[in-house]
């Protein structure tokens, strides 16, 4: 009884630990892109600008679509804050399912409690949480993404586990070919995946190697109608530094060892591997895939870890000449956790006769309870709740509800120029972007488009 009664205090606290996260969804805005899509969406026809990007600007087969259904395009302001609290809710839900399908006899208060874990954890050390949760089109082209492949990898295990065929395989094929229209890296990255995995199932002679190779040429083509489309190539060429490959190798190197560094120092992180260390020790008793190391070389494991980062990284700095944004490391990262704990089951089999760690419950208590402390109040945890408890997301909301109906209540046929106040509130987990003082700015020339205000100069103060 006093048991189940720990793993209840445990499963709360991770729920009040995800709190602030959909909080603060309350306070969510638009922000540069987002009203370029809204503009278009009001202004064309839909399948015509679908196809326009595709052929002109990316690939995105998948995240286009829902890039230009922006809340805003509908005038809902009320459901661009809504929005990030179904991707909270998805990521959580996308999670769960991959966790029931891999630790599918384990208590379901279990299960909970991983996914919760790994979807807090993902939280707490994103890059970028601004970009990755709570800006709309960051959002549906990076982190939907994920949880779309989250769903996929889940259902993949399922197949195989459950031995199911036939319509499954159509089912898994629409979830791969979604998955690989989201974006470059994430695209890359199941091919990347996939490849490990076939290549794994070839060599150990498992069952079902058959469909894991379909899949991956599968998502090789599918990548490919992403990364050679049309648009593609037209807008790499806006990048006069891109395609210097010792420059873009050298520096994708040292973000490899700088993220690499900053993911795994995270305390939470740290101390749910020590957690780990009992759950694999009793997986190994009942699954052959911990019993085995998932198959997996230790070194082949340790390097699929920095791999991951380098996808990320790599793309970027080739076709542009630098890295930008951290968007696409929010992605890496959701890929970096779970290969994270694949590595520790390796390791920890090849040192299971050194390796003895126990620790008393009462350690064991103390330790989770850090763990909360860490996710809470350190990283993305700190920061919203600092953008909550000190009203920045409150100021930040207001400042911005302000703004967008000044600019739409100036109705002067002969206005020449709004001037707006700049921000005096960026809270970390919700700022993207600020206009500047440049009526020419592309994010001013955005509240143009959007707000239609054609003739009219829109700057800072």
């Amino acid at each position: 009884m006093q048991k189940v009664k720990k793993e209840q205090l445990f499963l709360f606290g991770l729920f009040l630990a995800i709190l602030p996260y959909l909080y603060l969804c309350v306070f969510s805005n638009p922000s540069a892109d987002d009203f370029v899509f809204a503009y278009y969406f009001q202004t064309r026809d839909y399948f015509e600008i679908l196809k326009d990007t595709f052929l002109g600007w990316n690939g995105r087969y998948a995240s286009n679509v829902f890039a230009y259904l922006n809340p805003i395009g509908f005038d809902s302001f009320l459901g661009y804050k809504i929005v990030p609290l179904l991707m909270i809710l998805l990521f959580l839900i996308s999670s769960f399912y991959f966790v029931k399908q891999l630790f599918f006899n384990q208590k379901s208060i279990v299960k909970i409690s991983i996914s919760l874990v790994l979807g807090l954890l993902f939280f707490h050390n994103m890059p970028i949480i601004s970009e990755g949760v709570y800006w709309y089109t960051g959002a549906v082209i990076y982190s939907l993404g994920i949880i779309v492949f989250q769903f996929y990898i889940g259902f993949l295990i399922h197949v195989i586990r459950n031995k199911k065929r036939k319509i499954s395989y159509v089912t898994l094929t629409v979830l791969l070919f979604l998955a690989c229209g989201f974006n470059e890296v994430l695209t890359l990255l199941i091919v990347f995946l996939l490849g490990v995995v076939a290549l794994l199932f070839v060599k150990n002679r498992l069952a079902f190697k058959e469909l894991i190779i379909g899949q991956l040429v599968l998502a090789i083509v599918f990548s490919s109608v992403l990364i050679f489309a049309p648009g593609n190539s037209l807008r790499g060429e806006a990048y006069v530094e891109a395609h210097h490959f010792s420059s873009s190798f050298l520096a994708s190197i040292l973000q490899v060892a700088r993220f690499s560094f900053l993911w795994v120092a995270s305390i939470p992180l740290l101390i749910a591997s020590f957690f780990y260390y009992e759950i694999n020790k009793s997986l190994k008793k009942e699954l052959k895939l911990f019993q085995e190391s998932f198959y997996l070389n230790r070194w082949i494991s340790l390097l699929s870890l920095f791999t991951v980062i380098f996808i990320c990284v790599f793309p970027p700095y080739w076709a542009t000449g630098i890295l930008g944004q951290h968007r696409t490391l929010n992605v890496g990262y959701a890929f970096f956790l779970p290969i994270w704990f694949i590595n520790l089951t390796v390791w920890m089999n090849y040192y299971q006769d050194k390796l003895q760690l126990n620790v008393s419950s009462k350690n064991k208590l103390i330790l989770g309870f850090v763990f909360l402390l860490g996710v809470m109040f350190t990283g993305n945890g700190f920061n919203a709740l600092n953008d909550v408890f000190s009203g920045n997301a409150t100021q930040y909301n207001i400042e911005l509800t302000r703004r967008f109906k000044s600019i739409q209540n100036n109705s002067e046929v002969n206005s020449k120029a709004i001037k707006l106040e700049p921000l005096t509130q960026k809270p970390r987990c919700l700022f993207v972007s600020e206009i500047s003082s440049n009526p020419k700015d592309w994010r001013n020339e955005a509240y143009n488009l959007y707000f239609r205000k054609d003739s009219t100069e829109i700057y800072l103060e």
